[in-house]
């Protein structure tokens, strides 16, 4: 019976095959260790990586909310500045009529000096004042105040 068990028995693996099943042995067993480590490490490196860029990124959240409250601030006064030209658009509509009457006064002023000037006794002299464009009027004493 010895004789008939030792032939059922496959014979012994060679060296090569030894060395195969060693190297598969670890690859399996370096993988196991990798799938069994790598999700923690990863948490490792991302927690390590947040640690690091959070401050960085926390600075750059206030720098931005100042800058946007300056940007902000200057569109504000931009808009100001735009509507206080559009409305001096619109008054120089005015500014021209008021003009116009200045010309117009200035004109009957001299109309009126000169109407004075022409009727007015020879014998009193008269004081000359300066008018808008810094042309002498004529213009008696009794009138100037003191």
């Amino acid at each position: 019976m010895t004789s008939r068990v030792k032939e059922d028995l496959p014979p012994p693996p060679s060296k090569e095959l030894q060395a195969r099943c060693r190297i598969l042995a670890e690859r399996l067993s370096e993988s196991a260790h990798i799938v069994d480590h790598d999700p923690s490490l990863a948490l490792y490196r991302l927690q390590e990586h947040v640690s690091k860029s959070l401050p960085v990124l926390v600075n750059r959240k206030y720098q931005m909310k100042q800058l946007n409250s300056n940007l902000q601030g200057a569109c504000f006064d931009l808009d100001n500045a735009i509507a206080a030209v559009e409305s001096m658009k619109k008054a120089s509509t005015t500014f021209d009529s008021i003009q116009e009457k200045l010309r117009n006064c200035l004109y009957y002023k001299q109309q009126l000096d000169y109407e004075n000037n022409r009727t007015a006794p020879s014998s009193k002299p008269l004081k000359q004042s300066k008018s808008y464009h810094g042309r002498a009027a004529p213009r008696n004493e009794d009138s100037s105040p003191e």
